[in-house]
């Protein structure tokens, strides 16, 4: 079940509009990942290291988001 509501971003995509949703979640152990067109790979990372990652700066702020909705922020 998904935790709490992340912002939700909004951008253009080949001169359309693009909407995505976030919240946050919490893998379960083991987990499976199948790479796909828009996800190839995951890392768990520490929160600094993580933002230095995101290639999109408006996806930076997801961290700091996800921080304060975990209230450890």
């Amino acid at each position: 079940m998904p935790g709490p509501v992340l912002p939700t971003v909004r951008y253009l995509v080949d001169n359309r509009p693009k909407q995505v949703s976030y919240w946050a979640a919490e893998a379960p152990a083991p987990g499976r990942f199948t790479p796909g067109r828009e996800v190839d790979r995951i890392a768990w990372l520490p929160p600094d290291a993580a933002r230095r990652r995101i290639t999109e700066p408006r996806d930076r702020a997801l961290v700091d988001a996800l921080l304060k909705a975990l209230g450890t922020r």
